[in-house]
């Protein structure tokens, strides 16, 4: 799953700089917050969650955001995410990114009733917290002057397999 992750971010790379146009019209200083709803694919679980994204150059953009993946299983995760992205403008309208960054998962693990009991015997930890990388790709289109959608990969790589998470996720925004 990493070498197919990492193919398809050097992909999109690949293509966004192919396609960037030599007459791009920049958005220093543009900014947009949004709502951000999708699957979680390892875990199966319903995303939600909202982001700020700052341009700080004409092509590089800042991309915190926060999600939230509901509970399955008795699982639910937190995510805070730190990203850049870097633009490329395909048509007016539409634009395309690969994206990278730091992300902070805190999953809770609620072990219902019977463990809540042996808690004083054993040593049971109700929540992990683990740093990692992200990588993925998005693209999103202009539906008009001051609202976007779009649609991103991201792929969470941390130090233990287990707590790695994709996701799929669908954005809209207000820009200003």
């Amino acid at each position: 799953m990493k070498k197919l992750v990492l193919l398809a971010v050097c992909l999109v790379a690949f293509v966004a700089n192919s396609f960037a146009q030599s007459n791009y019209r920049g958005e220093k200083g543009i900014s947009s917050v949004g709502v951000i709803m999708g699957h979680a694919i390892h875990s199966k679980a319903f995303t939600i969650g909202a982001d700020y994204r700052y341009n700080i150059e004409d092509r590089i953009r800042l991309a915190p955001s926060v999600l939230y993946s509901l509970k399955r299983d008795n699982v639910s995760s937190l995510n805070i995410n730190a990203d850049a992205h870097y633009l490329a403008r395909i048509t007016d309208e539409a634009t395309i990114y690969p994206l990278g960054g730091l992300g902070i998962t805190i999953w809770n693990f609620d072990r219902g009733p019977i463990i809540e009991h042996l808690e004083d015997i054993l040593d049971v930890d109700d929540s992990k917290t683990r740093i990692g990388l992200n990588l993925g790709f998005g693209g999103e289109v202009r539906v008009t002057k001051d609202i976007i959608v779009g649609a991103e990969f991201r792929y969470n790589l941390t130090t233990e397999r287990v707590y790695n998470q994709a996701q799929l996720l669908a954005r809209a925004a207000y820009y200003f």
